[in-house]
């Protein structure tokens, strides 16, 4: 038996185990969710292993729609990334959207990374070469490419190690703002405002160190309105190491 094999057998015996549980400890909640879904947040968080929304909200099973990405983006064009925004408001019929980053996100330290390695050969008047179109570095450039786009703009414009200088926390939060700003001026969402819905877009960001989740007080409840503050100082994770 191939190790991927011994993997997945290994998950489906304990999805026997947990379904036995959950039928046990919660039947009426079962027969709920084979019903339909009436969740009443849609969350866009990263593709990270890590960070599982229904775990980090500690809520039940049902009551978050979600949509994962690298590095929880929001480009003009992604057909998925709308569709489940479009879903989650237009049929979900959603109170609250939260863009969630954590800390220690690849994908935004790749941006970061490509940044700093575009300034480093730029000063040098090197030459940079694209990569091969549909190749995984084609890919993943053009993935990251709003990332790396806003790490230039923070990068100082005099420092002998640029990457020491920008810390990827501040530009994890730096991004996670941006993308509640491009989902809160979609068309999808305007909508929903324009209709009078109580609809509200925040940022968040998990902590992986503490398993705590901090609000950015970022969010919108409509067209050039902000958001209540969900702020938290106790939840800032002054133990985490710093990025």
């Amino acid at each position: 038996m191939s190790s991927s094999t011994q993997l997945l057998t290994s998950i489906l015996d304990a999805n026997e185990t947990y379904a036995e549980a959950f039928a046990r400890s919660d039947p009426a909640l079962l027969q709920k969710l084979a019903k339909g879904q009436s969740p009443r947040i849609f969350w866009l968080g990263c593709s990270d292993s890590r960070v599982s929304a229904e775990l980090a909200t500690g809520v039940a099973p049902g009551s978050i729609f979600v949509h994962r990405n690298i590095a929880q983006c929001f480009h003009p064009g992604d057909l998925s990334a709308s569709a489940a925004l479009a879903y989650a408001v237009h049929v979900l019929k959603v109170e609250a959207i939260i863009v969630c980053g954590h800390t220690g996100c690849g994908g935004v330290r790749a941006g970061m990374q490509a940044a700093v390695e575009s300034k480093q050969r730029e000063d040098k008047g090197e030459k940079v070469e694209p990569p091969k179109p549909g190749s995984v570095e084609d890919t993943i450039a053009k993935w990251i490419a709003p990332i790396k786009s806003l790490a230039s703009t923070q990068l100082p414009s005099c420092s002998s190690d640029p990457l020491e200088a920008l810390e990827l926390a501040h530009l994890t939060d730096s991004h996670v703002r941006d993308t509640v700003k491009a989902v809160a001026d979609s068309d999808l969402v305007r909508a929903a405002w324009d209709e009078g819905r109580d609809l509200s877009v925040h940022g968040w960001v998990y902590h992986v160190g503490t398993a705590k989740l901090r609000d950015l007080d970022c969010g919108w409840k409509g067209v050039g309105v902000r958001a209540d503050s969900l702020s938290r100082p106790s939840t800032y994770a002054e133990s985490e190491p710093r990025e």
